[in-house]
């Protein structure tokens, strides 16, 4: 009569072939779940890193400027000229008004629309890019000897002047100092900014004082017309 197998060693069979299996299967290689845990994904277009679990899905992700068509905050659109014109153009059919004032007093005509502000020694009246400027100083016997060794010098110490043209020019029935120069225009008051400019100053002898008269323009504009207004216009008081 055969024996009965003990206890100890029917476990013994049923342990020997899963250790075989498990050893098994470590010679084929790493099991194909524990690699997906341990293994980022990698992305199907070069160069883009995989998402972090938990993070939105494309489709879910708030539209690009592009796509909505909003512009990005660099992309303002195109710079603003002044309402369909030149950027510091007079039109042909701009209203002119006449500013009185200072000490000694005069007059003289200006763009409407354009900003006035009274100085001590004159006025500032500026459009976006444009002005007109009046200062006033001492009488000057030499009106040639002033400009060249007082005006044209401190105007020469500016950084960005360029003279063009040095004459006298017939304004009514008198000659006038007249020049012609580049320079950049004054700071906005708001943004700062400053463009490149064509000034023509023109020095306007008076009874008690000397007016200095400074037409100014945006490289490129012509208010020829509109400048040629102003000068005429200027009238000691």
């Amino acid at each position: 009569m055969r024996q009965p197998i003990p206890a100890s060693w029917a476990l013994q069979l049923l342990v020997i072939p899963a250790m075989v299996l498990v050893v098994s299967g470590c010679g084929r290689g790493s099991s194909p779940v524990a690699s997906i845990a341990a293994t980022p994904v990698a992305s199907g277009v070069a160069g883009v890193t995989p998402r972090p679990s938990g993070a939105a899905s494309p489709s879910a992700q708030s539209p690009s400027p592009a796509a909505t068509g909003s512009p990005s905050p660099t992309d303002s659109g195109a710079p603003d000229t002044g309402g369909g014109k030149t950027s510091g153009d007079v039109p042909d059919n701009a209203v002119f008004l006449t500013y009185k004032g200072g000490t000694p007093a005069f007059a003289i005509q200006y763009v409407e629309g354009w900003q006035v502000t009274t100085q001590p020694d004159g006025v500032v009246i500026r459009d976006k890019d444009s002005s007109e400027t009046v200062v006033l100083v001492a009488a000057q016997t030499d009106v040639k000897g002033y400009v060249a060794s007082t005006d044209l010098p401190a105007l020469q110490a500016q950084p960005g002047f360029k003279l063009d043209t040095q004459n006298t020019v017939k304004v009514g029935s008198t000659r006038l100092v007249h020049l012609v120069f580049h320079m950049p225009s004054p700071p906005d008051p708001v943004t700062g900014k400053q463009v490149p400019s064509t000034v023509d100053r023109y020095y306007v002898p008076g009874p008690a004082g000397l007016a200095i008269v400074s037409l100014s323009t945006p490289d490129g504009v012509d208010n020829v017309d509109a400048f040629r207004k102003m000068i005429e216009s200027f009238t000691w008081s």
